[in-house]
């Protein structure tokens, strides 16, 4: 997309005071790091030895992050799929011709919206249970994630359908296209490309928001972490934390790397259709009529060779 209009370009004045400020950044970026690495190699953290206890199998340190990694990626990968469905369905509902039905629903998106996410996980640990109602760990992070970022997903999609021109709503309709039809074959394909940045972005989050079922003891990733923090000792807890951290830049990484390509194949899929038939010949014999020539000929003129 051509963004030339939100701002004028820079003139030489402009780029060589751009320069010389990314310039400067990059200097100062590149000295904090060096202070931060003399520091670190000053304390000891960059020893090779302590390094070593993230791929170590005697340590049983990889084998314990490997588990808390499983548990949340089951955990955040469970939430994503309810949560997408969840979340659809309530976006199709709030649309519904029946307001009874808008105004339920809509409400119920507004104050899940408005809890926090670990006020949903304790009520889900402690709450449930005093109704009767007894979940597993894993069951109560789910149904958490799922409760908050449907509520939250419900609004992109609705936002999304939103955006696309009432128009075609309206010709579909006109065409006697039901209105299940209509949402799954006109808006949603349109709607999808253009929301899915931001679906991506709130499943990020999601993924990350895993890490509060610690408060409920679900051993997840950064619980496991931290156990072997307190295991091993403070010493150990930059090699620790920061392995942590890689596991979850590099899935976050994964997932927005998904959803690039699914975005790039979107628009190939939309050029990728049938080709435009060809404009049905003129008919022998036949001259095009006055209304496109805007001459007094004839609609029929016999041509003889």
């Amino acid at each position: 997309m051509n963004t030339s209009f939100l701002y004028d370009p820079l003139g030489p004045r402009g780029l060589r005071r751009a320069r010389i400020v990314s310039f400067v950044t990059l200097a100062v970026v590149a000295v904090l790091v060096a202070a931060v690495v003399l520091r670190l190699e000053h304390l000891g953290q960059l020893d090779p030895r302590r390094w070593a206890i993230l791929v170590d199998s005697d340590t049983g340190v990889p084998q314990a992050l490997w588990r808390g990694y499983v548990a949340t990626l089951q955990a955040a990968g469970l939430a994503m799929i309810i949560a997408l469905a969840v979340g659809l369905a309530l976006a199709a509902g709030c649309r519904s011709r029946f307001r009874p039905v808008r105004l339920a629903l809509g409400a119920t998106v507004e104050v899940l919206r408005g809890l926090p996410l670990l006020l949903m996980m304790l009520f889900a640990a402690l709450g449930l249970p005093q109704l009767g109602i007894e979940l597993s760990l894993l069951q109560v992070v789910v149904l958490a994630l799922v409760a908050y970022n449907a509520s939250v997903l419900c609004e992109i999609f609705r936002g999304g359908i939103d955006a696309i021109d009432a128009g075609q709503t309206e010709a579909a309709a006109a065409l006697g296209v039901r209105p299940g039809v209509i949402w799954w074959k006109v808006l949603l394909p349109q709607a999808v490309p253009k929301m899915l940045p931001v679906i991506v972005s709130q499943l990020v989050i999601l993924l990350k928001d895993t890490s509060l079922g610690f408060i409920v003891g679900y051993t997840e990733l950064l619980r496991s972490g931290r156990s072997l923090v307190e295991y091993y000792g403070s010493q150990y807890s930059l090699q620790l934390y920061l392995g942590v951290a890689a596991m979850y830049i590099a899935t976050n990484f994964a997932i927005s790397l998904l959803a690039t390509k699914l975005t790039g194949r979107a628009p190939r899929r939309a050029r990728s259709g049938p080709a435009p038939s060809s404009p049905a010949p003129t008919g022998a014999g036949l001259t095009p009529t006055p209304a496109l020539t805007g001459t007094d000929e004839p609609t029929q003129k016999e041509t003889h060779r």
